[in-house]
């Protein structure tokens, strides 16, 4: 195997997050290995996070006062919570349990993010999920619009009439809207959003310089010329870098969570207790 290869095995990145999680263990909670039942050890690392998380809320420094403060009330908690679990009232309670599974979810993410992808990482990311960063295609076209109501039981002849003129060269005056006469380079986000979810995909199957057939909208009946178009395009990694990077550190962040929930089954037994029905319970959609 080569060496490359060998820092790339999903094994070696279970490893290195657990070791890295002892390591933000040890930093976050300094005191945890000295500490004996009657003792509470405040350490120096304590006191620099309690300071800083001081600092960070109120843009200061804590006076000494101050500081002693939060280290009385650092005290305080750790007697309460020593005496809660003594008291088993940190057993069954599903908001805690939640929050240490929160705690531990946030460690591993915090230890992916210490990973600084290379351009070659990225590069590769870009081409196996090009279709996310794709931009849309452009359209630029012109429409007449019509009030289906306003043309009798039957609007589409009297339509497709005016549709028969305009592509003879004449003009044709349309129904009153406040939709407007065309759109220039407009992507399929502003198209749809402008005449309705769908109305894009009509666009895309005209030939562009010829009067359409009526085409529907969410408002009514509209004859349409398209008049260009702009093909999608894929970006150069350098100028979606940021996008890039954010997209790959978080399928990382998917992939090594998925990793180490696996690495956490392995060797536990699962016993489901059915209710008596010998069913599932059913799930509400």
């Amino acid at each position: 195997m080569s060496l490359s290869r060998f820092f790339k095995e999903p094994l070696l990145h279970f490893v290195l997050i657990g070791a890295a999680l002892f390591a933000i263990h040890a930093r976050v909670n300094p005191s945890s290995r000295e500490n004996s039942e009657g003792t509470i050890v405040v350490s120096a690392g304590r006191i620099e996070q309690l300071a800083a998380i001081f600092a960070k809320t109120w843009q200061r420094a804590p006076t000494a006062e101050e500081l002693k403060g939060l280290i009385d009330d650092f005290v305080l908690e750790e007697v309460y919570y020593r005496k809660a679990v003594e008291m088993g009232i940190d057993q069954d309670d599903t908001m805690i349990r939640r929050r240490l599974r929160q705690k531990l979810e946030f460690l591993t993410d915090d230890t992916v993010a210490l990973a600084t992808p290379s351009d070659a990482d990225l590069a590769r990311y870009l081409s196996e999920h090009s279709g996310d960063f794709r931009t849309d295609p452009t359209y630029t076209f012109r429409q007449v619009f019509f009030n289906p109501g306003k043309h009798g039981a039957d609007p589409l002849p009297e339509i497709r009439k005016r549709a028969d003129e305009l592509r003879g060269g004449g003009e044709v005056t349309g129904d009153a809207t406040l939709l407007p006469e065309g759109l220039e380079k407009a992507t399929s986000q502003t198209i749809d959003g402008t005449f309705g979810i769908g109305f894009v995909q009509k666009l895309a199957e005209l030939k562009p310089g010829i009067w359409s057939d009526p085409i529907p909208s969410a408002f009514g009946l509209h004859l349409v010329r398209v008049e260009g178009t702009t093909p999608g395009e894929l970006p150069s990694l350098e100028k979606i870098r940021p996008i890039v990077e954010r997209e790959w550190a978080n399928q990382r962040r998917i992939e090594a969570r998925a990793a180490f929930n696996a690495e956490l089954l392995k060797g536990i037994v699962v016993e489901v207790e059915w209710p008596e029905s010998g069913k599932a319970p059913e799930v509400e959609k």
